[in-house]
């Protein structure tokens, strides 16, 4: 019973695989991604589709395919690339390869870009943050952090206290006579 088990576990992995799909490591889906800008996820992310979407460990790929994507010679697009501007595109590429999370080959017909499958997360995610912090557009794209609000704190308005009528009325009246004063002032002081 637990052969067959096994089996049908074994037939149910095999027959589970997305045709048409591009195989991810999962430690930069859990470790590198999350932790570094966006620049620098988007380029990892294009150069992950480009070489291990064809089965390829490398791939020349230029700068306009980060930029804009690729389209075959009738004008579809086949993809929309990183989706970045060429200033980001080169900050992301540059960090990313002075952090050892890619290695980029020089040719004459174009750069050639493969992932580096060893690399040593903790210094990638590093190197990236410390590189980006050095850029003025580095910490832009970086989340935000949210400030607390507190709700019940009024600063220094303060607001009528509707328990105090007479309080109110007080407020009222400094609020009426502002208004007066101003219709006053607008309409030549009649």
């Amino acid at each position: 019973m637990l052969l067959l088990f096994q089996k049908t576990m074994d037939e149910h992995k095999t027959t589970s695989f997305i045709p048409n799909s591009t195989q991810l490591p999962n430690i930069l889906l859990d470790k590198v991604i999350p932790l570094i800008p966006e620049a620098e996820a988007r380029c990892l992310l294009y150069i992950c589709r480009r070489t291990f979407g064809f089965h390829k460990d490398a791939d020349r790929i230029s700068f306009s395919q980060f930029m804009d994507g690729i389209k075959d010679r009738r004008g579809n697009v086949l993809d929309y690339g990183a989706g970045l501007a060429r200033a980001s595109v080169a900050k992301g590429l540059k960090s990313l390869n002075e952090a050892g999370a890619i290695s980029i080959r020089g040719t004459t017909k174009g750069n050639y870009y493969q992932i580096n499958l060893h690399m040593d997360v903790e210094k990638v995610v590093q190197v990236v943050n410390q590189s980006a912090g050095r850029t003025k557009s580095g910490s832009g794209s970086r989340p935000k952090s949210v400030q607390v609000v507190n709700t019940q704190n009024l600063g220094k308005k303060e607001k009528p206290s509707i328990r105090d009528p007479v309080d109110n009325l007080g407020v009222l009246k400094r609020e009426l006579t502002q208004k007066m004063s101003l219709n006053r002032f607008r309409h030549g002081g009649q």
